[in-house]
């Protein structure tokens, strides 16, 4: 039994018996090992109620004031035989998987025409308690067209348990880019779960700044598939962790064809009982001749209660390939706190500036202005020595 079995008992959807025999992920299932599903389990969830908004919103499992933009056309609710597709590989990922799919609320389709240049700003609204919202986003953007899509998230405070899920499909046609930035700060008790599909196709480029401060539990599922050549795809992530948070990134990148390039950087900052999970997998096929990758992992642990499960992989089929890889675990280092020191900062000030510039080297590559003012304003108001750091910022080298 889960916490969703009422739920789906009543839905008409032909994959909740499935979902139901199956249940939620155990820790048998190794992509979810290392996530606490007490409260997913233990919550008796409820259909949320979508929210007044005159923003461009998900809440409630519905999108509402989808924006009317040149060159962004909504479109019919189906979808074709490839997403449907990739969209039943989720589903059947794990049992939460089947969750999502037989209880999305919503499905919103929208088409980038060619060479048309678009920018959507997404709201996550808050959910009530115990209750909770799917829905799932299909975005085309066809040959030439230009995407920034920019979701953020409310968090104004809710009692106990509430959950948003979300799944995304991206399609790049030839030559088209997408810049995806997320910055999630949803409320303490929220449950927030992200599946994202990207496919891209020749000459086409997709990247991703993702920053995890908020929520109890914050799950993402992001699957890239590199499948035209000069193809290419760049992730840049940050999770904050504290408390008794726990956030968890599976990331996979396939280099389907040849000539094609993908980036990703990671970074875990832990401190309290907080816990954090990374999985980043590359794949190169065998025919994936003169492609280029580069992976770096960094996870900090500020407490002794800290945990971090950090779990880089690379697998290489292809004899001409330029590949790097790094993963790192530690704590602050000691010869630069020494450093801050001798230079007139207490333990406390250095260890809040040090933690900062590790952060900011994530922070300071999102493009959004907005967004990268708001981040750098949540991250010193996190780490409490807000005025001292920008001070601080001015005379020593972050």
């Amino acid at each position: 039994m889960s916490g969703f079995s009422e739920w789906l008992a009543d839905v008409k959807d032909v994959r909740a018996p499935e979902a139901l025999a199956v249940g939620l992920p155990t820790k048998r299932v190794e992509s979810w090992k290392y996530v606490p599903i007490r409260g997913l389990a233990r919550t008796t969830w409820q259909p949320a109620s979508p929210q007044t908004t005159e923003q461009f919103a998900l809440t409630g499992g519905q999108f509402v004031n989808v924006p009317k933009v040149d060159g962004c056309v909504v479109s019919e609710n189906t979808v074709t035989a490839s997403e449907q597709k990739r969209l039943d590989r989720m589903s059947q990922a794990h049992g939460f998987g089947l969750t999502q799919a037989a209880l999305e609320n919503t499905r919103l389709v929208l088409t980038i025409q060619k060479t048309a240049s678009v920018v959507l700003n997404l709201h996550h609204l808050a959910n009530q308690a115990s209750s909770a919202g799917f829905a799932t986003l299909v975005l085309r953007v066809e040959a030439g067209g230009q995407l920034t899509l920019v979701e953020q998230f409310e968090s104004t405070d809710i009692e106990s348990a509430n959950l948003s899920s979300l799944r995304c499909l991206v399609a790049l046609s030839r030559d088209s880019s997408v810049t995806h930035v997320r910055f999630q700060a949803a409320n303490a008790t929220a449950h927030v779960f992200s599946n994202l599909d990207v496919e891209c196709s020749e000459n086409a480029s997709y990247r991703l700044q993702t920053i995890e401060f908020g929520s109890k539990l914050a799950r993402n599922d992001i699957y890239i598939a590199l499948v035209g050549r000069e193809a290419s795809a760049s992730v840049n992530g940050l999770a904050i962790t504290s408390g008794t948070q726990y956030h968890d990134t599976h990331l996979a990148i396939d280099h389907v064809v040849g000539e094609t390039n993908s980036e990703m950087t990671f970074r875990n900052m832990v401190d309290g009982k907080g816990e954090a999970t990374f999985n980043g997998r590359v794949l190169i096929c065998k025919d994936s001749q003169r492609s280029a990758t580069e992976q770096s992992i960094a996870n900090l642990l500020l407490s002794e209660s800290a945990r971090v499960n950090p779990k880089p992989e690379l697998e290489i089929y292809a004899d001409d390939v330029t590949a790097s890889h790094g993963c790192t675990v530690g704590s602050l280092n000691k010869t630069e706190l020494f450093y801050l020191k001798s230079r007139g900062l207490s333990e406390a000030d250095a260890r809040a500036f040090l933690q900062y510039a590790f952060a900011e080297k994530i922070v300071e590559e999102i493009e959004h202005r907005d967004i990268r003012e708001l981040v750098e304003t949540q991250l010193l108001g996190e780490l409490k020595h807000g005025e001292l750091i920008v001070e601080l910022k001015e005379s020593v080298d972050v």
